[in-house]
């Protein structure tokens, strides 16, 4: 059966220093970033992907290509708009503590509760316009290689919208498992007749210390 690879972007400078890094803002990976993500390239190296598909926010983009890189297959890659992270709006690039000051509720509801989400006061986006997206994005991509094992480069709360999504889950589970791990390695299995199934979720242990 088929397969889809989920792998979040390498750490960036806005990770580090906690600050907001959505649809529309950017940051440079970090030096270990660039060493996880060739870690995550030798580990994927023997599957043979069809395509790899990747945000086009360049923290993304550069971990992807970092991994087609290290894994030496020379594989075909493809930048999809709909798998950029959600819009934070007015929040991108302040730190944690600016919406904690001015959005209290709503930045409750973006880790704890989804479905009540509301970040229409600092022009945000939606869960729900984050899974419309996305769903296409992912859907067009296994319609064009049916039975083929894909790989998607992209952030942590669109992966996770994307996975919970597509196994079934409510807007409200999204956040359930907490958010992924930098350059971690999710995989879901496509059943014709099941539907997709979780094989692994925010593996890291390519990373560990050898």
């Amino acid at each position: 059966m088929a397969k889809l690879y989920f792998v979040r972007h390498g750490k960036t400078e806005w990770n580090l220093e906690g600050r907001f890094q959505g649809g529309y803002g950017d940051s440079a990976l970090l030096e270990e970033a660039i060493e996880a993500a060739k870690e995550t390239g030798k580990r994927l190296s023997e599957i043979s992907f069809a395509h790899v598909y990747t945000s086009p926010q360049k923290r993304a983009k550069d971990t992807a290509e970092y991994i087609i890189e290290e894994s030496r297959l020379n594989l075909p890659l493809t930048e999809v708009d709909g798998l950029r992270e959600i819009g934070f709006g007015d929040w991108e690039g302040q730190p944690f503590s600016y919406a904690e000051e001015n959005h209290l509720e709503a930045y409750i509801n973006l880790k704890a509760h989804p479905e009540k989400y509301d970040p229409s006061a600092f022009n945000g986006e939606t869960y729900e316009e984050l899974i419309e997206r996305s769903q296409k994005a992912v859907e067009k991509a296994v319609s064009n290689h049916p039975g083929e094992d894909l790989l998607f480069v992209a952030h942590g709360v669109t992966l996770l919208t994307i996975m919970h999504t597509l196994i079934g889950k409510e807007t409200g589970d999204i956040r359930s498992k907490g958010l992924l791990s930098n350059t971690s390695i999710s995989i879901l299995e496509i059943d014709e007749k099941a539907g997709y199934s979780i094989v692994s979720w925010n593996d890291t242990t390519h990373l560990e210390v050898k």
